[in-house]
């Protein structure tokens, strides 16, 4: 029942178009017309005015019938009163928008309108042909504007939906680089397991046989170390996909002259330059290093129409420094790619920073910077050798 109510807005002006033309009619009306039939006619077309939005077939019918061929069928002319205009004219314009099968609507008006014109004149042609152009124009105002909203919303609809949908991809985009990076760390912290738990079997066989609690204690830790590693594998397998290898990642810095050397096969003439010591470069940090820089020749190749591009590593005592420059063009293309996303959840993974953009001289540079935490070195033991 709450589709049949009108809006609060539409009652008003019903109500004021009712109170006009009433006041109208009864004061300034001509002689002989008969009033007490014309004026509840003219009562019943202009309150239909309110329903013009949530039934517009309905109210153009009942308001024309009322307002034209009753009066019409009483010999008085219907254009008496300028509210009669206004209602009469608000309903053709309303169909053209709001009916949902307004060539119907604009027959129904047009029969109507002619009819009340033949009635108290006869066939009036000129007549009947002059009201059908007016309602017409008001007609195809309406459907004008109806098209015009339409589409209107229509492209705010769009716009919305292409938001929501690259929303969508970078959450997809961040949501699959966070995976590949768990599993990527899942790796390395596998082999790092792997390595200390063989480093304690092999402590272990070294004991004297009085060295019981000693024996224990590596026994405890050993026992753990391969159970976390069993845990970790199973864990692996719910975040590795069927095509992928189980082995421990060998992408890292090293492999820079082959990725590089791709590149060259591409066309580009690719430049890389490293500096300092990389000696103490934990496993994670040189492999999201690697990454990022592949994924930034890799938006090159892809993007950036490019004749030139510089790698260089820089190996601070406290970070590691990256950049890839290039001189081509299509930094647009690599804005709106999900690259960049993977690219900063790789650094934020180890509490780094990537920034991009364009260089004033032209090209696009990619700049990363990896903290890398101070290995602590372990003293050497001194084992006493007991006197023969």
């Amino acid at each position: 029942m709450r589709r049949w109510v009108p809006r609060p807005i539409d009652l008003a002006a019903a109500a004021a178009l009712t109170v006009a033309t009433q006041v109208e009619l009864w004061l300034m009306s001509p002689e002989g017309v008969p009033l007490g039939l014309v004026g509840p006619s003219f009562v019943v077309g202009t309150l239909a005015f309110a329903w013009h939005r949530v039934a517009p077939f309905a109210a153009l019918t009942i308001g024309l019938t009322t307002l034209a061929v009753v009066p019409g069928l009483l010999g008085v002319d219907p254009a008496l009163a300028f509210g009669w205009f206004v209602t009469t004219f608000a309903l053709l314009a309303s169909a053209g928008y709001h009916a949902r099968r307004p060539v119907l609507a604009l027959a129904v008006a047009l029969v109507l309108l002619a009819v009340s014109i033949v009635l108290p004149k006869g066939p009036a042609f000129a007549d009947v042909l002059y009201a059908w152009i007016l309602a017409g124009g008001f007609w195809l105002a309406g459907r004008a504007l109806s098209l015009r909203t339409v589409r209107a919303e229509l492209s705010e609809q769009r716009a919305a939906r292409a938001e929501e949908q690259a929303q969508w991809r970078a959450a997809s985009a961040v949501a699959d680089e966070r995976l590949r990076i768990a599993r990527e760390m899942h790796d390395v912290i596998s082999h790092s397991v792997s390595v200390m738990t063989l480093h304690v079997s092999g402590v272990r066989r070294l004991l004297r046989p009085d060295q019981v609690e000693e024996r224990a204690a590596l026994e405890t830790v050993e026992r753990t170390g391969r159970e976390s590693l069993a845990e970790m594998h199973r864990m692996l397998g719910v975040l590795r996909g069927p095509d992928e290898d189980g082995g421990a990642p060998s992408q890292g810095l090293a492999r820079l002259p082959d990725l590089l050397r791709s590149a060259r096969a591409a066309g580009l003439d690719a430049v890389l330059t490293v500096d300092g010591d990389d000696g103490d470069l934990p496993a994670g940090v040189d492999l999201a290093a690697y990454r990022i820089v592949q994924e930034a020749v890799t938006n090159v190749l892809r993007h950036a129409r490019a004749r030139q591009l510089t790698c260089s590593v820089h190996h601070r005592p406290t970070a590691l420094e990256i950049g890839v420059v290039d001189d081509g063009t299509g930094a647009p293309a690599r804005r709106e790619g999900h690259g960049l996303v993977g690219m900063r959840e790789r650094a934020a993974a180890y509490g780094g920073t990537v920034e991009a953009g364009p260089r004033p001289e032209g090209g696009w540079a990619v700049h990363a910077r990896l903290p890398v935490p101070p290995v602590e070195r372990p003293a050497p033991v001194r084992v006493a050798e007991e006197a023969p």
